[in-house]
This record gives structure tokens, sequence and C-alpha cells, in this order.
């Protein structure tokens, strides 16, 4: 009788006794950002106050790895928590990129991604959660997704993207905003897509503007790279500004992150190894910022291995609500390392059977293998002792190397990977000759796919017979 008095007492007082609010997350991802382009991760050159600010009251990560070294396929392992290759969508869509002579053709992965396929935003929406993506796209037919509602399919409310001058920054922002105010007396998930840094260069002036008193960097040296870089700085300034201004930031987790490693010749991931499209570390490696008031130590670091499969579960776990491993089938919840504890020990997997270097790769503790398909080489990398990637021990170190090897190969098995083909047609004494694009094309300043009038060559069309 004490306890029902006191349970009536409370709710004639006016006591909430209702569980705790669902966290908001705002999930923020960069295009084509690497690793050492923010302040907080070596920049001897790009200015970036309010990220470096996000990472001193937050934790911030030095292993995170994008799923893939190219955009498409890290965005869909982010959005269905599975590896690219267990997708079968592997190389940048919607096109194949083909060389005139290669002596091994590529697979003929999917050009759109499955709206069957389970999806955070359907997970998180269908428990209540106002979701939506702004920004880019890029896994099938935008005019589709943006235009003619196809986003629902995926598990999203809204969609919208803007490109332009300004890669857009200034209208997703703007949207971002609107997104916010318009929600926030409800858990929402948004998930912002940046244009930027991605090539072609460009930005506001005034954003340049902001380096030209600036002394270019050892390593860092172009200037309109800088304002890009700048640019989405500042606009997640005013993301975070705006959530503390509605009351939202201490019950939102911001993550910020990027899709793939930088692009070389453009920005430098020194000390690490290549760039995008590599598999090498400078084209995995990426910025990865949470921050969560009141349950993430201010100013952490974590070195843990995170990869872009481990979103899909981590949002879930923000949410509250219980693991999908039959969804996110390659991804672990980041929630444990955010609250500071140790992670499971666990191997990591790429595969990317395209282009100028085709390759796969993993990761098992302190060593990494590096398969190059096209010529057979195989490299082996203690990372512990070598982060560049300067040293290979395949010949020292046999049976590392046939351990890991046969770690992959069961891995493609059991994501039932695509594999590459030899050329029938392969002209050995030959060169490779140009790479050209087939299959479907984006019209300049549109997002219809059109069809390329130019037909696949006859080998392409003898490989895909033989998979």
């Amino acid at each position: 009788m004490i306890i029902n008095a006191l349970l009536c007492w409370v709710l004639l007082a006016g006591i909430s006794v209702a569980e705790e609010k669902p966290v908001n997350i705002v999930f923020i991802v960069a295009d084509d950002l690497g690793i050492r382009d923010l302040g907080c991760y070596g920049s001897d050159y790009y200015r970036t106050p309010r990220l470096n600010k996000l990472a001193s009251q937050g934790m911030r990560f030095t292993r995170a790895y994008a799923a893939a070294s190219i955009c498409s396929p890290t965005r869909a392992s982010i959005l269905t928590g599975r590896y690219p290759q267990r997708v079968q969508l592997t190389d940048a869509l919607p096109w194949d990129r083909l060389y005139e002579n290669p002596k091994m053709v590529p697979p003929d992965h999917i050009k759109e991604l499955p709206s069957d396929l389970p999806t955070y935003a359907k997970a998180l929406r269908k428990a209540g959660y106002r979701t939506a993506l702004f920004g880019k796209w890029h896994l099938g037919n935008e005019d589709q997704f943006f235009k003619k509602g196809a986003h629902k399919n995926y598990g999203f409310d809204e969609a919208f993207d803007k490109n332009g001058k300004d890669k857009g920054v200034e209208a997703l922002t703007a949207k971002t905003l609107a997104f916010l105010k318009e929600n926030q007396k409800r858990p929402f998930m948004l998930t912002l897509m940046h244009h930027a840094p991605h090539v072609p260069l460009t930005c506001p002036p005034k954003y340049e503007a902001l380096y030209d008193k600036v002394k270019p960097g050892r390593l860092h040296k172009n200037k309109t790279y800088a304002g890009m870089v700048s640019h989405i700085d500042e606009s997640t300034g005013t993301i975070l500004d705006a959530l503390s201004k509605l009351g939202l930031d201490k019950n939102t987790v911001v993550i910020f992150t990027s899709d793939n490693g930088g692009l070389r010749n453009v920005t430098s991931n020194k000390p690490y190894r290549g760039g995008k499209g590599d598999l090498y570390e400078g084209g995995i490696l990426v910025p990865l910022i949470v921050r969560w008031p009141g349950r993430i130590k201010p100013g952490a670091t974590s070195n843990t291995p995170i990869i872009s499969t481990d979103l899909f579960p981590t949002f879930l776990d923000l949410a509250g609500l219980k693991p999908q491993p039959d969804a996110h089938r390659d991804g672990l919840s980041m929630l444990p390392v955010l609250d500071g504890k140790q992670a499971e020990a666990r191997t990591l997997y790429w595969h990317f059977p395209h282009r100028r270097d085709p390759s796969s790769a993993v990761i098992d503790g302190q060593w990494k293998l590096l398969r190059h398909i096209a010529t057979g080489q195989t490299e082996l990398f203690n990372l512990r002792t070598d982060q560049g990637e300067r040293t290979d021990l395949a010949a020292k170190e046999p049976e590392q190397a046939k351990r890991l090897t046969a770690l992959l190969e069961k891995h493609f098995k059991d994501t039932a990977s695509q594999r590459m083909t030899k050329n029938p047609d392969w002209k050995e004494n030959s060169p490779k000759g140009k790479i050209r694009n087939f299959g479907v094309s984006y019209p300049a300043g549109g997002r219809k796919m059109q069809m390329i009038k130019a037909p696949y060559p006859e080998w392409f069309k003898k490989g895909k017979a033989d998979e």
C-alpha cells in the first residue's frame, strides 16, 4: 500500500516516470576527405576549428576504415551493415570502367543498391524516428531516389540534394537546419552526405581567401581544396550551433566521417601509403569523430579498428534497439568502444576487383595482407611497426602470408564475392590501353541515367558468362 500511495503521489505531483527520450542522431559524411585532412588529424595547412572542437568534445578514432577505397561501395556498406562484396556492389555506380586490353575481366557488379535489403534507415523509421538523407546518394538512379520517392523504399522519409559551384554545401546546410527545427520534438536520424571535397575542386571565394596569408604546409598545399575543407568545417559548426540553440545538443549524437581516403595529387595522406582507389592505408583510413554529451569522455581517442559496416548496428544501439545480426551481417556496434571498453578482436576484409589496381586485402591483428589480383603479387605488412606499409614481409613471414590468404579465400566463399576472370582476348605483348566508361552515364548537369552508345567489349561479355 505504501508503494502504491507513493506512485500515486508521484503521478499527481507531475513527476515523470517515463523512459528517457531516445537520442537523436546527426550523421555527416564528407566525400573523399583523407585521414590527414583535419587539424585534429595532423593537417599542416587546412583550417578546421569546428571539427577540431567536436573531436575535443567526443572521441576521435585513429583506425577507422572505409569498407572500400571509393565512394559507392562504402556508402552501400554504411547503409546495409554489409561488406560491398557481399552486396556485390564493388565499384562506383552506375557504369563500368574498363581498360582496352586488361589481363583480367572485372565482375559485372550491380548498378543499383537493391531496395529490399535491410538498412539502418528502415530500422530507425520503424522505431519511430524521422529519417532523412540530404546530399550525395550515388547508389543507383538519383532521379528516382530524389524526385520520384524511391528514397522511401530505403527507409528515408525525406531526401534532398543540391550540387554546384559550392558543391551544394550551403543548400544542404540550410536544408539540415530546417529539418532540425521541424523535428525538434521527435527523435530523428539525419544523414548529411556532402559532395565536397571531391573533384572538381571549387568553393566560394571567401573560403579560399581564408588561406591568403597562410603558409602552405609540407604535405598540404592546395588552396582551393583547403577552402572546400574549411567550408565543410563551417557547415558542421553551423549545424552544431543550431543543435545548441534548439536545446538538442545534449540529446543528440553527432558522427562525422568520410567515405574513403584522400585523392592523391590533390591532398596527402602521408605517412600512410596510397590514396583513393588503393587498398593501402591511405586509401581506406578515414577520419571518424563521435560526440555524445554525458556519455563519451571529452577528448577521448581510440585506436580500435572500426569499419563502415559498424555504423548500422551502432545506430541501433544508440537508439536503444536490439541488434539485427541477420541484417547488418558484417557490422559490430561501436558502443562498447564509445564507453571506453575493450572491443573484441576481429578480422577485416576488402575486395576491389576493378580499375587500375584490382586488389583484395585482409587485416587480422597487427598483420595486413594485400593481394594484387592482376599481377598475382602478395604483400604482407606489420601495421604495428610499419603503418606506412613500406616493408613487405611476405618472403620473410610465409606462414603469416599463407594464413591470411586462407582467411581471405574463406571470406570470398562466405560472402559469395564476385571474382575477376581471365580475359580470353588479352594481348600479352600490348599495353592495357586507356580506361573508358561503359553501360550508362549521367549527362552534364543531370541525374537521369542514359545509356552509353559504345557497346561493351566482347571479352567483357565472355568474362561475365564465366562468373
